[in-house]
């Protein structure tokens, strides 16, 4: 049977293809490499039967769930959430784990999540799922390097942050080696090898750094399979944070972003710290697991037929997403026209303020042309447009405040 792995063709972060060369390491090949935001419409050569490793995040675009019916999937390090691309904004949560898209999760499961949150989120749609761990918990080591422990590796710090260690790096002696995972600028069309080109370049970096201090989840777990020190600053008020990074808090040197700023931490910066080997068990489990269904299937010669699990029909997937995307369509809808109302009372109670306002300001001239209260300065007041809220608001907050002054002075 043919072997596979997951991309994102559109990803704008490299922690993705991190993810898939990770996968890539753990099969003697790699036949097929599948768009994972389009799953559903993947098509193998005369429709045989495909092995995928199923590690990833789960998924921006999930109305094309589930899979092809020519996926058999290993579900592993899957890490799923309730974002699609219009991130909190999306009409869809679990509906994609209904009907069709349980069956799936149900009939190749239990599923192996990267974190427990994915665990609870899987429970509440009756779907079993047990803590796998990352498959970048398996990342072979790279090469050494002659520039190997001189320098330290800054990657995706926020300004404030960055700052910060710079402060805290400036007696060590080390080069300091900023970098980004975010791609920006990633060519159209890159091949699987210019991906992994990519990957392996960074890598080598992280490998080759006296230590790494990152926000980065998939910057974090690369550099604990490859034994570099490395140090976690996470916002960790943030749930998007926390519900990824808390089943690894054994494992790292983890500080809130708030502590690290006021010095409560115990990270060395002269002499860092190793990281700790809690992460082998998890490591060595994945490398069984993969093995184990690498051996069921890549020597096999079979129908799909032979190997399939899900019982519902194309056609049924079909009217299944079909029927998915229009109730999430209706619900989106629906919330549009509650904030276009909203949008709309808020504009008629803008106009309202703004000639009320207006008349407050000839009162004032009024006043101060009688000589009852001295020359005062006035904020502008013009009909307003959406645009303006914030400063209107300001205005508004003045000619409160003003309005209580003209009632005691009446008073």
């Amino acid at each position: 049977m043919k072997l596979g792995i997951l991309i994102n063709k559109q990803a704008k972060n490299l922690g993705d293809d991190i993810q898939s060369y990770a996968a890539a390491k753990l099969l003697p090949r790699v036949d097929y490499a599948i768009d994972r935001e389009h799953i559903d419409t993947f098509s193998s050569k005369h429709n045989e039967p495909v092995a995928v490793l199923m590690n990833g995040w789960w998924m921006w675009r999930k109305w094309n769930w589930p899979p092809a019916d020519c996926i058999i999937p290993k579900l592993t390090s899957m890490h799923i959430n309730t974002y699609t691309v219009a991130q909190l904004g999306t009409p869809l949560h679990a509906e994609w784990l209904t009907g069709c898209g349980r069956e799936y999760m149900q009939k190749y499961g239990p599923v192996g999540c990267r974190d427990h949150s994915t665990i609870a989120f899987l429970k509440e749609a009756g779907i079993k799922g047990y803590f796998s761990g990352c498959l970048t918990l398996t990342l072979p080591e790279q090469p050494k390097t002659p520039d190997a422990g001189t320098y330290v590796c800054l990657v995706d710090l926020h300004p404030k942050l960055e700052a910060e260690v710079r402060k805290r790096l400036a007696d060590t002696g080390l080069e300091i080696r900023a970098f980004s995972h975010d791609y920006d600028d990633r060519p159209v069309g890159q091949s699987l090898k210019q991906r992994f080109d990519n990957v392996e370049k960074i890598l080598t970096q992280y490998q080759n750094a006296r230590f790494v201090v990152t926000r980065r989840l998939h910057v974090t777990l690369p550099c604990i399979a490859l034994k570099t020190p490395v140090l976690s600053l996470v916002n960790k008020s943030n749930v998007k944070n926390s519900s990824r990074w808390d089943s690894y808090a054994d494992l790292l040197h983890y500080v809130d972003e708030s502590d690290f700023l006021s010095g409560n931490y115990d990270f060395d910066f002269h002499n860092p710290p190793p990281n700790r080997d809690a992460y082998l068990p998890i490591r060595e489990s994945l490398i069984r697991e993969v093995q184990a269904f690498v051996q069921q299937y890549q020597d096999v010669s079979c129908t799909l037929e032979e190997v399939r699990k899900t019982s519902y029909t194309e056609a049924e997937k079909l009217l299944w997403q079909n029927q998915m995307m229009k109730t999430a369509l209706d619900k989106w809808m629906r919330a549009n026209k509650r904030i276009i109302d909203h949008k709309s009372a808020l504009r008629k109670k803008l106009k309202q303020t703004a000639k009320t306002l207006k008349q407050y300001a000839q009162f004032i001239e009024q006043l101060q042309a009688d000589g009852v209260i001295t020359e005062v300065s006035l904020p502008e007041v013009s009909d307003p447009v959406i645009s303006d809220y914030e400063e209107d608001a300001k205005s508004a907050s003045f000619w409160d405040r003003l309005r209580k002054a003209i009632r005691a002075f009446r008073n």
